[in-house]
């Protein structure tokens, strides 16, 4: 259909297909990698579609999963596919969506797809135990703090291939508190992730300004508040 926004996809915008199925990156991702993988036929829904056109989306997730491991290296992966407008369909062309989960990429993960509302019977949930659930990385003295306000802290120590992904996602953590808030102690944060992720490429606090000054003398700093709005060809 012409005016349908998945059956326009051309050639450059395909991740991997198939005979009946395509596979391309989400416009609005959830996060880092999520994928929508579609009939090439315009089918409206799930229930619309044929066994066979079943069959090829199927076998599209596991080679996007492939894909996506290489890429992002995610440590999980949510699959999901709304049928009808009461679901949250709103593009009503067939999309399976394909989304990898990182750890710390929200506070408590538990319950998955579940979370889309309220249950009607209540899921044993962690907090509901005494507990709150957090997942994400933290300064090194927060499980002495926790323990001197009389509680305790349940921690691990995050493997190098898991801390480089855990950084990242705390530097948008800290980033997005900062906009919130505005508050100087926030940027401090932000500060001290630049220094551990600097530590972690193996790059020097001392190197990293020494480049900062570099490219400030080089390309200029943001100071002067200038907006690059476009570029004129002679």
């Amino acid at each position: 259909m012409d005016d349908c926004v998945f059956c326009r996809k051309t050639a450059t915008d395909i991740l991997c297909e198939n005979e009946l199925a395509k596979a391309f990156y989400d416009g609005f991702p959830v996060n880092r990698g999520h994928v929508l993988i579609v009939t090439k036929k315009h089918v409206a829904s799930y229930f619309d579609a044929s066994s066979e056109e079943i069959q090829a989306i199927c076998e599209l997730i596991v080679k996007v999963k492939k894909l996506l491991d290489e890429k992002y290296q995610p440590d999980g992966y949510n699959i999901g596919v709304n049928v009808g407008k009461a679901a949250g369909q709103t593009v009503f062309h067939l999309h399976v969506h394909v989304i990898p989960r990182y750890v710390g990429d929200v506070k408590n993960p538990r319950g998955g797809v579940r979370k889309i509302k309220t249950s009607i019977e209540p899921y044993p949930a962690e907090e509901i135990l005494g507990e709150k659930v957090y997942n994400k990385l933290v300064r090194d003295k927060i499980p002495e703090l926790i323990r001197e306000a009389g509680k305790e802290p349940i921690f691990r120590v995050a493997d190098k291939h898991q801390y480089k992904r855990l950084l990242q996602q705390k530097m948008w953590e800290e980033i997005e508190e900062f906009i919130a808030s505005g508050n100087k102690e926030e940027l401090a944060d932000i500060l001290e992730v630049v220094k551990a992720l600097a530590m972690q490429q193996g790059v020097s606090w001392r190197e990293l300004v020494a480049l900062t000054d570099e490219k400030a003398k080089q390309r200029g700093g943001f100071g002067e508040m200038i907006v690059l709005e476009r570029v004129l060809d002679e």
